[in-house]
């Protein structure tokens, strides 16, 4: 069984992790008769030709990157984890140019990829709802997989969740984590100046808790300077997955405000970590987040201030269900044989 995947456009964010767990489950596994292309490459319209052209006969093609092989594979599977291809009329009206034309463009290109694809993997409910609305009759192709979390090692989380107890007790900083990379689309200067805002309430009366947000961005990316500079906000920029895991079990919960996602990485990894995870309460999140969700019905300051707060006393176990296994989950991306 000779397998030909793509991983073009993996350089940051949701796909790059999942291309760290692919790494990982190639070093695991031996497939000699699996061919990986597209390292290093943006997906752009050159590459998505040139890759139809791989050079000799696959049984078997998977796009890692939303677009489908027309051509190459015998049977062609995609991974599609692109909300901003398949937004709903009202996200288009009120995203506006946060949305870039060429999106709008590749959505089509996207949407007729779809439709000469045999298996269709998505990694979430919510997911499967937008493709089925834009393309109803890839309806028994479509199979929601949860993207694989390998979470560190137990002994370092139990280390972990002990210091925070013990930090708990001291007079000190209470860290909210927001691991999110900025795009326009996802209107994090106004999600970010709704959380300070919380933070605010929660330095007063009865609470007194000094609390920061460290937020995985620069201040550039921020077109607001008074939430760019505000003496809450800690920006440390874009980082390593690894020292983003890191970051996570060290904090005191994961502030997960984004709303257009396929997954949500950060709240799967807060669930395998036992990282409480602050977000709406909705069914999206629900499903990823499970057990570790803390959530806010409205994104208003008061609501948000609550879910903080109530954060800091939730008591968040390791999830131990394996939802999120990494072999099962490429075994099926790669399908029967693919060991062969």
């Amino acid at each position: 069984m000779k397998i030909l995947v793509d991983c073009a456009g993996a350089r940051i964010g949701g796909a790059k992790r999942l291309l760290n767990e692919f790494d990982l489950y190639l070093r695991d596994r031996q497939l000699p008769q699996l061919r990986a292309i597209g390292r290093d490459h943006v997906l752009t319209a050159p590459w998505l030709l040139r890759r139809e052209c791989p050079g000799e006969r696959y049984d078997r093609s998977l796009a890692l990157n939303n677009v489908s092989f027309m051509v190459a594979g015998r049977e062609r599977r995609v991974l599609i984890h692109g909300p901003q291809h398949f937004l709903r009329l009202e996200e288009v009206r009120s995203l506006g140019l946060r949305i870039s034309p060429a999106v709008h463009a590749q959505a089509p290109v996207v949407w007729s990829a779809l439709r000469r694809t045999d298996h269709i993997f998505v990694p979430s409910t919510s997911m499967a709802e937008r493709v089925l609305r834009i393309v109803p009759g890839v309806r028994d192709r479509v199979v929601v997989a949860f993207n694989p979390v390998t979470p560190p090692d137990p002994a370092l989380l139990r280390a972990r969740a002990d210091e925070r107890r013990e930090r708990a007790a001291d007079a000190r900083t209470v860290d909210f984590l927001c691991p999110i990379i900025i795009t326009p689309h996802k209107l994090m200067t106004r999600r970010l100046r709704v959380g300070l805002a919380a933070l605010d309430i929660l330095a007063g009366p009865p609470h007194h808790i000094d609390a920061t947000i460290t937020a995985t961005a620069q201040a550039a990316q921020i077109d607001d300077p008074a939430v760019a500079n505000h003496p809450r906000l800690r920006l440390v920029g874009e980082h390593p997955a690894a020292t983003v895991i890191d970051m996570m079990v060290r904090c005191d919960a994961i502030f997960f405000p984004a709303e257009l996602e396929s997954f949500g990485y950060p709240m799967a990894e807060g669930r395998m970590m036992g990282v409480p995870v602050v977000a709406l309460d909705n069914l999206h999140n629900r499903e990823i987040a499970g057990p570790a969700l803390v959530g806010y019905e409205r994104e208003t300051v008061e609501e948000i201030a609550a879910a903080l707060h109530a954060a800091l006393d939730a008591d968040v176990k390791p999830d131990q269900d394996n939802l999120f296994g990494r072999g099962p989950y490429f075994d099926l991306l790669l399908g029967e044989g693919a060991a062969s």
